[in-house]
């Protein structure tokens, strides 16, 4: 049972019970205006609407009841080990053309108590070191804060598509930069007012990117909360153009595209989707499979690497507080029959948050959200 008492409203909505938390900031009001506005034309008849007059009086110690039944698998460690990368080593793309072989991660501080960082590193898999690599030729004044990115060969030569925030600015280009050993060629900026909260990136051979908007307004808890489907996917055709080309997605967080297929992971409606892109255009859209708050997603021999933010209120609580471990899964999934199983599963003892995997060589290694480290685990 989900129970919210504003003054004399009372919005409530069955779901499972398993946990609860409290949950101490909520939203701005005129946020939360919108909250209950959204929410109200989603519940339409399971909604009991009397007054709402004194909602923001209780928001400081307002406290959330949420329950969700799931299973945690049994936790998977093996030969787990982590490897010091700098902060939030969010996505990871393999690099195996280089010589010798790496992974390129993007990183990020995305706590308040952490400095204000930046970086682009190479995990090098065969000697286990970690460097930053060299950004040249960026244009004055860049504030380089990467999210996503996407790794594309094209004619022999590595390109690096990399989604950065300048949150001060509201501006959230894709930037396009060439990749040699040590150093990455910034070569092009990619911006429309589309852009509004780009999460994940797929680049093709023919020049077009198609980016995810994780939601309508950037940094809305409104949208997360009541799990509203305000995410898009947009397309760049390669010569200047955007357009919204699939709506309605709550929080797309991951995105993969192999040949006509396309992948994309709502996170808060814990959908995996499937599309046909063809022609510029996204169709066919169906549930692939079930995955609560799912990630990235990458492409291994066939199948879907993705992670899992199992316990969605435990992750809210790390996300304000590092102390509080979140629950990650890392799953592989069948892009036939959507059947899935558990590479590696941990309680956020060892990796809180987990956000992409790789897989290379039988070994498994997994970025997180916010700390700085990424894992390594030998698959049997």
């Amino acid at each position: 049972m989900w129970n919210v008492e504003c003054g004399n409203v009372i919005l409530v909505e069955t779901v499972e019970l398993v946990e609860t938390v409290e949950l101490v900031e909520m939203v701005e009001m005129v946020e939360m205006v919108e909250m209950v506005e959204e929410r109200l034309k989603w519940l339409s008849r399971r909604v009991i609407l009397i007054s709402c007059f004194t909602i923001f009086t209780v928001l400081p110690s307002y406290s959330l009841s949420v329950s969700w039944s799931l299973s945690l698998e049994v936790e998977t460690h093996n030969d787990a080990s982590l490897r010091t990368t700098g902060y939030g080593p969010e996505d990871l793309v393999l690099d195996s053309l280089n010589n010798p072989p790496r992974v390129l991660i993007s990183c990020a501080g995305r706590r308040e108590e952490y400095p204000a960082y930046g970086e682009i590193q190479a995990f090098y898999l065969e000697s286990g070191k970690v460097e930053t690599l060299k950004r040249v030729h960026e244009p004055a004044g860049l504030v380089f804060r990467p999210h996503g990115i996407s790794l594309l060969t094209l004619d022999s030569r590595r390109y690096l598509f990399v989604i950065s925030h300048d949150e001060v600015a509201r501006y959230h280009p894709v930037l396009r930069y060439r990749v040699s050993n040590d150093t990455l060629f910034f070569e092009k900026v990619f911006h429309d007012n589309l852009l509004i909260s780009p999460n994940a990136l797929q680049a093709y051979p023919d020049g077009s990117i198609l980016v995810c908007n994780d939601a309508a307004r950037r940094g809305s808890m409104a949208e997360k909360i009541f799990r509203l489907k305000r995410g898009n996917i947009v397309r760049f055709d390669g010569i200047g153009n955007w357009n919204v080309v699939a709506e309605k997605l709550g929080m797309p967080a991951g995105l993969a595209g192999s040949g006509e297929n396309l992948y994309a992971c709502g996170s808060l409606e814990n959908r995996l989707y499937r599309y046909t892109y063809k022609n510029g255009a996204l169709a066919d859209k169906r549930t692939l499979t079930k995955i609560k708050g799912g990630d990235n997603i990458r492409i291994y021999d066939g199948f879907l690497l993705t992670t899992s933010h199992a316990k969605p209120l435990k992750f809210i609580s790390h996300v304000g507080n590092r102390e509080k471990p979140s629950p990650s899964l890392v799953l592989k999934i069948d892009t036939t029959t959507g059947s899935s199983s558990v590479l590696y599963s941990d309680n956020g003892g060892i990796i809180s948050a987990a956000s992409a995997a790789l897989i290379w060589n039988r070994q498994l290694i997994v970025g997180q959200i916010f700390e700085p480290a990424i894992l390594i685990n030998q698959l049997e």
